[in-house]
């Protein structure tokens, strides 16, 4: 018997990781005036939703050659402490940035994945919007299994977790992958150019996700306030409303 509230605890707490991607599922579905089949949406989610232990590992495999760099160069973890002591603070700043570039780029990579491997081929891929909902439906089921586990890690606080994934962490996702999403779909539409277009998506949204990811890691250091992510939050907002204003204005039948 006192297994049940354990059991019912955690499936609150799942139910927490889940909800705000679900919230945001219901308010850009609505931004296609022609629905997708929900099976579809169901399985690109589950696809977005697994790609997050595939990035996990890619990410833990960045790190580890990044930081442990005696495997790659025995003499590096020497000369290392003077060659960060002679750095600026705006060295240092910059070399973070760079790593927080290569572990956004590998979410977006994932996300980007985890939607394309799904509807590439799909009869239900018809229209150029449908590759920016596709690509925020992977990036909220990625969000999912990121809210989940940072829930379960830290289940006393899982009711602020949740708030503040779902105006943070969850938009970013999607308005990352919207944007590589609008690509995706001018990549299909000027075949000529496809990688150009599918990179340059890859790249300003990984831009924009590692600039998201410094400004809450360096808010102590710097001293940056709510302001700043509130203002990069309302940018993206923006960015995405514009990018689905014009993708609605596309056709794949000019391919």
């Amino acid at each position: 018997m006192s297994s049940i509230p354990n059991i019912q605890h955690l499936a609150f707490l799942l139910l927490l990781g889940f909800a705000p991607s679900l919230i945001w599922l219901v308010y850009y579905l609505r931004q296609d005036l022609h629905p997708e089949p929900k099976k579809m949406i169901v399985r690109v989610f589950i696809s977005g939703f697994f790609f997050t232990f595939f990035a996990f590992v890619a990410e833990w495999a960045f790190t580890k050659t990044f930081f442990q760099i005696d495997v790659l160069c025995s003499n590096c973890l020497q000369l290392a402490p003077n060659f960060y002591h002679s750095m600026n603070i705006s060295q240092v700043a910059a070399l973070s940035f760079s790593v927080i570039f290569g572990l956004s780029a590998i979410e977006e990579g994932s996300k980007y994945l985890a939607a394309k491997s799904r509807i590439i081929n799909s009869l239900d891929f018809d229209e150029p919007v449908d590759a920016m909902i596709y690509m925020i439906v992977a990036a909220l089921g990625f969000a999912a299994a990121e809210n989940i586990g940072y829930i379960l890690q830290n289940s006393d606080n899982a009711l602020n977790i949740a708030y503040w994934r779902f105006l943070s962490a969850t938009f970013l996702h999607t308005a990352a992958s919207a944007i590589v999403g609008y690509f995706f779909a001018v990549s299909v539409i000027k075949q000529k150019h496809h990688l150009f277009f599918i990179m340059l998506g890859l790249i300003i949204a990984s831009l924009l996700h590692a600039l998201f990811n410094f400004l809450i890691i360096t808010a102590g250091v710097f001293q940056h306030t709510a302001v700043s992510l509130l203002g990069l939050i309302i940018v993206l907002f923006c960015i995405v409303a514009f990018l689905f204003h014009r993708i609605k204005k596309m056709s794949f039948d000019i391919r």
